[in-house]
């Protein structure tokens, strides 16, 4: 899930705020790489950030960060109801992770915690001021669950809630993974949570590291609502037990050695200690005329937005993107390995790979699949497009040869995937 402050990008003062963002694309690829069904996913924004006071800032916030919720658990129930009827994208819903960036971290954190009504009726989560603009009521809690539905988003007013997403499906979800986010109160999390990894640069200052105040980026930035950030929300997983699917692992790669320097003994957590120190979202990277073209389109200033992201970003470019990426997937991917139970790797893929021949290429009509190179049983062939769709399923026997007609399918490029005994390889086609 993308970052972006529950606001558009440029309107958030920022160069992001879309799940089209560098960084957010860029993980999702790295994740399908690996072998994950992997959604990049839209959730409802909308908040008052200058507002003339802390009420209208403090409540809109919740309110924006509790859609965002219900948002995701009918993206979960969604898939759920797809693996149990049409099965289009072959999940396995039992090892569902949920993770993001920024503002997408938060919704992953509080998501897998905040499951209780009487956690949004604590002290400061209550207005202090009756506002019929936003609905506010003195002395009651900002969210009103009668309007907006409860956490699963069944129920409210079909005005502000869909409440008919996959009914009759869980949102529970096996893992989650936050960078830089954090989690409205400590009381929200509580043993039985799903395991957790947290990812943070330690003086980020819109959202603090251990706890503090959240401060949303613009100039000059606004105060919130005091939470709790990720060296907190891990240390207290680990103490509750949440993370004992993985926490004695015993992990010694490179990347854990580096998490180790920062995060006083907490497993769990990554900090990043950059140069400089102030920073946020390091692993995010835009291009400067796209920045000043586009926010000057949609009425923003382009040129103030994008110096004001590199006062927090001072060196951004992809090639830092990415290494941070590279730290985080070396770091994360390990520990949902180890709670998932997931298979690491494919003895002798490499040479089934070079055995197998696809051609032509790009092809026009058929499609030829040429396996007579390989040792392996084939258990299965089938066509996909580039969404990861699977589009055609081809009949296999002991033939090692097959022909794979076309059709009416439209020109693109697709995958032709085969399962083998022990893994499966995917082939790019291109069709004219």
């Amino acid at each position: 899930m993308h970052t972006g402050s529950y606001l558009p990008k440029y309107i958030n003062g920022t160069p992001t705020g879309s799940r089209n963002d560098s960084a957010t694309v860029e993980i999702c690829k790295q994740f399908a790489r690996r072998g994950y069904v992997v959604a990049n996913i839209e959730y409802r924004i909308g908040w008052n950030p200058a507002g003339s006071n802390v009420d209208i800032r403090r409540g809109t916030l919740l309110n924006a960060v509790y859609r965002s919720i219900q948002d995701a658990k009918a993206c979960v129930r969604f898939f759920k109801k797809d693996a149990a009827t049409t099965n289009v994208f072959k999940i396995d819903p039992a090892k569902i992770i949920l993770g993001g960036q920024g503002t997408g971290g938060y919704i992953a954190v509080n998501y897998i915690s905040l499951d209780d009504p009487s956690e949004i009726t604590l002290p400061k989560f209550i207005s202090g001021v009756t506002d019929p603009t936003y609905g506010f009521v003195a002395g009651q809690s900002y969210v009103n669950q009668a309007l907006l539905g409860d956490f699963e988003g069944f129920g409210g007013i079909p005005q502000l809630n869909n409440p008919n997403n996959s009914v009759g499906y869980t949102s529970n979800v096996q893992f989650a993974f936050n960078l830089g986010g954090a989690l409205g109160d400590s009381t929200w999390l509580e043993p039985g949570d799903a395991p957790t990894v947290a990812l943070h640069v330690i003086g980020d200052p819109f959202a603090p590291y251990d706890v503090g105040i959240v401060f949303v980026p613009g100039n000059p930035p606004q105060s919130v609502v005091d939470v709790i950030g990720s060296k907190s929300i891990i240390r207290l997983a680990n103490q509750y037990g949440n993370n004992n699917c993985y926490i004695n692992a015993g992990f010694t790669d490179v990347f854990t050695q580096a998490a180790n320097v920062n995060n006083d003994g907490i497993e769990g957590l990554f900090p990043f200690a950059t140069i400089p120190p102030t920073q946020a979202g390091p692993w995010e990277w835009f291009d400067s005329t796209a920045v000043v073209t586009e926010a000057n389109a949609s009425g923003q200033p382009g040129v103030q937005i994008y110096t004001n992201a590199l006062l927090t970003n001072p060196d951004m470019s992809k090639a830092k993107g990415t290494a941070y990426i590279d730290s985080i997937m070396g770091y994360v991917n390990p520990r949902i390995v180890f709670c998932l139970n997931l298979a690491t790797g494919i003895s002798n893929i490499d040479d089934a790979t070079n055995q197998i021949t696809i051609s032509p290429n790009p092809a026009i009509d058929e499609i030829n699949v040429n396996l007579t190179g390989l040792k392996n049983q084939i258990e299965g062939i089938a066509l996909y497009d580039i969404s990861g769709r699977k589009v055609l399923d081809v009949n296999i026997s002991d033939e090692r040869t097959y022909t794979i007609n076309r059709g009416q399918l439209s020109s693109g490029s697709y995958f032709v995937r085969i399962q083998l005994e022990n893994g499966e390889v995917n082939k790019k086609i291109v069709l004219q």
